[in-house]
């Protein structure tokens, strides 16, 4: 049940108590991928785990915290107290209507750290039960990267009209490591075309299964939340 598409009477009478919010990012995802790429795997899995649990979902938040990505034309960001000021706010107008309890579900990385501190806030400040729940993280996807082999998969599953070309490998790891600290702020510094990891070995069909593992973790989450 999506927000948008429901009346006013409507949302009285389901009278939801849970909600689910997608939370992603627009920015680079190497020459062959969409720049929303993030945005729409959370989003799809949290309309997938919504149609199946008949939980509301929120409208996606489809800008995050992204500066990391700023040299790369066309990547859009937020500055994270911009970002926690959004998802709040939409947090707390949904708790104004009777909704108690939130699950973000975030496909970014860099959206971690906010969320969270928003989450704990609500709970703190408001009486507010929101949790931060992010796709690669919750079945502990190894080699994530950034527009790598998971990604890329993901949206030869849900979108595969929008993988570009060429799809190209990028570096191997995530900045320069010195001494178990991170050396690097920006992207460009550590890879040219974008991409962290290899592309080159996506399939749709593991996209599927990454979708499928992911989703199920979401809707027992959403089951154990109502119990």
């Amino acid at each position: 049940m999506k927000i948008g598409e429901i009346s006013w009477t409507d949302f009285q009478e389901a009278a939801p108590s849970l909600a689910l919010i997608p939370t992603g990012s627009t920015e680079q995802h190497g020459p062959h991928g969409p720049m929303a790429t993030d945005t729409i795997i959370a989003e799809s899995i949290a309309e997938r785990a919504a149609e199946e649990t008949e939980t509301l979902l929120l409208p996606a938040i489809g800008v995050g915290v992204s500066r990391e990505h700023a040299n790369f034309p066309g990547s859009l960001y937020f500055s994270p107290e911009v970002f926690r000021d959004q998802l709040g706010e939409i947090i707390l107008s949904a708790h104004n209507s009777g909704i108690d309890d939130f699950i973000v579900v975030n496909g970014h990385g860099g959206n971690v750290s906010s969320i969270k501190e928003v989450c704990k806030a609500l709970y703190h400040d408001h009486d507010v039960r929101a949790i931060e729940w992010t796709w690669f993280n919750v079945i502990s996807a190894s080699g994530m990267g950034h527009g790598g082999e998971l990604e890329t998969s993901l949206i030869m599953y849900l979108r595969e009209e929008l993988v570009g070309k060429p799809i190209e490998k990028g570096s191997e790891s995530w900045g320069h490591s010195l001494y178990g600290t991170r050396w690097a702020y920006d992207t460009k510094e550590f890879t040219e075309n974008g991409v962290v990891g290899d592309p080159t070995e996506a399939s749709r069909e593991k996209g599927e299964n990454l979708f499928n593992k992911s989703t199920e973790k979401l809707i027992k989450l959403i089951k154990s939340m109502r119990n």
